[in-house]
């Protein structure tokens, strides 16, 4: 028969099964008939003759079947049959159902909701035109081994004009901004950029224009949502007026909804191809660049460390160990957060891994538990492939079952993981459930499925009809091979769980040395005031601090306000500078290694509001004037680093902020850490406000309360406004922002944390499971060792105890890969080692205690085994 006479055969029979029987049937009865008449042709009678037929053929009904087997339309009829008798043992045992379901539905859901990050953030293209051909330009120093993610604006401008591998070149830099609109202001992303950056990205307005380059400092685009929000609609906007740092700025164009970078940018401000900054030594620009058509990474790289070398050679001084390098933008936009993302990607495989184990515990015993029923089946004919079928078939239908319940799970942990992240994972408003998860999901239920099928099915088909019809598994005289595999596969699930609860302890420990750690100031009751003043000019700058002055005595007159004061560079804070600086009577350096600090902007009386303490000298005062001698006040890791033991008050300073006068020390003021509780803390120089104006206009005003600190922002915006209309703000504390800092921390630390506690609830239930089977199998051998005098505790011993075997094996092997895979983690830990005794103790006490606990029940069942019910069983 060919193909498609066959194909339409069997659909034929699909469709019309009963009339495909009927001509079966028919068809078997004609052949019947004729082998009868056959047979009285050679002289038996009617009955004799119907004898021999059926003797030489078989029963009407075996050849019905036999008829019926051939096709391919058979396989799908045996195929759905056996779906209808799994579905129907599923229903038929809701507990084991149930709990199997459940289990996938935590360890598909969290890969689902997991993955959907991972691919959002790493592995989905960038939505830019030109996102495969974008790089970012950033600078290698060769003599300290660290790679700076900014460039010096001279050496952008060499490589602009010399690379040929580059279609364009852009620099940029900017963050958030007081933006003055007509009549009041708001905070919004700034980005300083040039004409090149809508090239490089292949921009294209959707009302107004790109601006040109004699447009620097004259023109801006706005993003599509700011011009919706501040001026009714994308086309409103085009030609309106906007005020930065007090320049006036007219908007020329709306880039589309979508398109944000850097960062969340709202703001595009242009300036001139020519950076500003002339300096080789300060890296105040950040660059990207467009590969010409048909240049690869490799060819623009080689390029890039030519044109090293040739800087190397004409400017010895300042580019004797700089090297530019060339990284794709997604690699660079994602890459810190690559690692954690990783990490919690491989925590939600082993939380899978210990579902697939769970769900592969509970068949076996499901399996175990219908022996019989195999073997009956087997002695009536039935294969192996006809006994596994149906056990596969169940493992399909759970892992359908939990994928489809895992992916509708996977909506709201995605919110909640986009809700908790770090505040500086890229492209988090990109996250979502796309046709790639939909897929990786469909695969990864049908992966489980298999995974958790194969020992279940390979028990069945090994199961012998006649060593099981004669066994009395009453009385507890199953294979030993059985058992082994069971105890096998709870091992894995408690070395699988001990690895996410070491993991979890470890950053769990971090999180509580970061909130036990010393900062230097107290963050209790301080209101934390974000305040940008527009100005531009040496004069604006002074006009401002004037205003600010007054700004502190109107707030240090509130009631409910022990202290206001403002700084440039507040630790945690958005804004902050740092430098290289020299001292007079200092420590001797050598030029090509001086010391680098962070540089501050204070008003007086901050370090009383922040509660910093001064160790010697003085604060600045309302005398310390743009027009008075310079003076500076230094952090005791400055001290250290550059005056020794001696005492550095009366001893001078300076660094290249924004002056290159000298600075008179003034006082020593105790260490703070500057960026977050995990690193440690730095040199600081504090410079007066009054001093530095072009500094001093974008600030954070620091408040000491006694009261609730958001209670006061009416009150304290009523002030600063009364001052100047035109400042923008934002309100905070600083107990937030410290807690902001640490989010990375936190997010891991909450997401493992989730994960080993869903692992151990699994590993209690297979220690459950197999400590109650084990039970109920030995119930007959348990009700003899009772009959015969055994005590209670005994028997709960004994239980207890295997179940204390089986949690120290597994704890065993967790160990070992913990301590294995400890390095994988180590960059995350602070103040604590990948072997720390007390995690990975606290880890197996918990993993045991546990695993106690889940034999208490099956162990308490097994003391109270009635001897004589017992015996009776049989």
């Amino acid at each position: 028969m060919s193909f498609w006479r066959s194909l339409a055969f069997g659909l034929r029979g699909l469709i019309r099964s009963r009339e495909r029987d009927r001509e079966i049937a028919d068809e078997v009865e004609h052949y019947f008939e004729q082998a009868t008449e056959d047979w009285r042709q050679r002289g038996l009678s009617a009955r004799d003759a119907a004898r021999a037929a059926r003797l030489e053929i078989g029963s009407m009904e075996a050849a019905r079947d036999q008829v019926h087997s051939f096709g391919w339309e058979h396989a799908i009829e045996a195929f759905f049959a056996d779906l209808r008798f799994a579905s129907r043992q599923l229903i038929k045992n809701p507990a084991f159902t149930l709990t199997a379901v459940l289990t996938l539905i935590l360890g598909i859901g969290a890969n689902t909701a997991v993955f959907s990050v991972v691919e959002s953030v790493l592995i989905a293209p960038l939505p830019y035109q030109n996102a495969s051909s974008i790089c970012v330009l950033k600078t290698h120093l060769t003599n300290i081994g660290r790679t700076a993610s900014r460039v010096t604006g001279p050496d952008a401008s060499d490589v602009r004009a010399q690379a040929k591998e580059f279609a364009g070149i852009s620099l940029y830099h900017g963050g958030r901004e007081g933006v003055q609109l007509r009549n009041h202001a708001v905070y919004a992303e700034v980005t300083w950029t040039d004409t090149n950056f809508a090239r490089v990205f292949g921009l294209n307005p959707i009302a107004g224009r790109l601006f040109t380059d004699n447009q620097a400092h004259q023109a801006a685009m706005v993003s599509a949502k700011f011009a919706r929000d501040y001026f009714g609609s994308p086309q409103a906007a085009v030609g309106q007026m906007l005020h930065i740092e007090n320049e006036a700025i007219e908007i020329a164009g709306v880039l589309p909804d979508g398109f944000s970078f850097p960062g969340h940018t709202q703001v595009w401000e242009a300036v001139s191809l020519s950076p500003e900054s002339k300096s080789r030594t300060a890296f105040n620009y950040k660059s990207v660049g467009l590969l010409r058509s048909g240049a690869t990474l490799q060819s623009a790289q080689t390029e890039l460390d030519g044109l090293s070398r040739r800087m190397q050679l004409a400017y010895p001084s300042e580019n004797r160990d700089k090297f530019m390098l060339a990284q794709p933008l997604q690699q660079a936009m994602t890459g810190d957060a690559q690692q954690t993302l990783l990490l919690l990607w491989a925590m939600s495989g082993l939380l899978l891994l210990v579902a697939c184990v769970n769900v592969t515990h509970l068949e076996l015993v499901q399996t175990s538990r219908r022996q019989r029923e195999i073997a009956m089946r087997k002695a009536l004919g039935a294969t192996r492939w006809q006994v596994a079928r149906p056990v596969l078939l169940e493992s399909l239908l759970i892992a359908g079952v939990g994928g489809v319940a895992g992916i509708l799970m996977a909506y709201p942990v995605i919110r909640f993981l986009v809700a908790t992240a770090p505040k500086d994972l890229p492209r988090a408003d990109e996250i979502h459930l796309n046709g790639w998860v939909l897929l990786f999901t469909l695969g990864m239920s049908i992966l489980t499925a298999i995974t958790s099928a194969i020992l279940p099915a390979v028990r069945a088909m090994r199961i012998e009809p006649t060593e099981v019809l004669k066994r009395d598994s009453s009385r507890g005289m199953g294979r030993t091979g059985g058992s082994s595999v069971r105890n096998g596969l709870v091992i894995a699930e408690v070395t699988a769980t001990f690895v996410l609860l070491a993991g979890a302890g470890l950053l769990l420990h971090t999180m509580s040395n970061l909130m036990a750690r010393s900062i230097g100031y107290d963050t209790r009751g301080l209101l934390v005031v974000d305040a940008d003043a527009p100005a531009h000019s040496t004069e604006d700058g002074l006009r401002v601090v004037r205003e600010f002055n007054q700004v502190f005595a109107r707030l240090n007159d509130l009631p409910s306000v022990d202290n206001a004061a403002g700084i440039m560079g507040l630790p945690m804070g958005d804004y902050g500078s740092n430098g290289y600086y020299s001292t007079k009577g200092g420590i001797p350096v050598d030029d090509a290694h001086k010391a680098s600090a962070n540089f501050s902007v204070a008003s007086p009386r901050y370090f009383d509001a922040m509660g910093i303490s001064i160790m010697r000298g003085r604060d600045f005062t309302l005398q310390d004037t743009y027009e008075s001698p310079y003076v500076a006040v230094i952090s005791e890791s400055l001290a250290r680093q550059s005056f020794g033991g001696t005492n550095p008050i009366g001893r001078q300073i300076q660094c290249g902020l924004d002056s290159d006068k000298w600075m008179t020390i003034v006082g020593v003021v105790k260490d703070v850490r500057q960026d977050s509780p995990s690193e440690e803390p730095g040199p600081t120089l504090y410079m007066p406000m009054a001093q530095h104006p072009s500094f001093a206009n974008q600030i954070h005003i620091v408040l000491r309360t006694h009261v609730q600190p958001l209670t006061l922002i009416q009150s304290v915006q009523q002030a600063i406004l009364a001052i100047n209309p035109l400042v923008a703000m934002r309100f905070t504390t600083m107990d937030a922002m410290v807690q902001q800092s640490t989010t990375t921390e936190s997010f891991r630390a909450r997401l493992i944390s989730f994960f080993a506690g869903v692992g151990l609830l699994l590993a209690m239930v297979g220690v459950y499971g197999t400590m109650a089977y084990t039970v109920t199998q030995r119930t007959f051998e348990i009700g003899i060792r009772m009959a015969f005098g055994a005590e209670r505790g005994t028997v709960l011993r004994n239980v207890l105890g295997r179940a204390a075997v089986l949690a120290c094996s597994g704890i065993a092997v967790g160990l070992v890969l913990s301590l294995l895979l400890g390095h994988l983690v180590s960059s995350m830990l602070v103040g604590v080692r990948p072997t720390d005794p007390v995690s990975l103790f606290a880890a197996a006490s918990l993993l045991f205690l546990t695993a106690l606990s889940s034999a208490l029940v099956p162990g308490w069942k097994a003391i109270h085994v009635d001897p004589i019910t017992a015996l009776r069983t049989e």
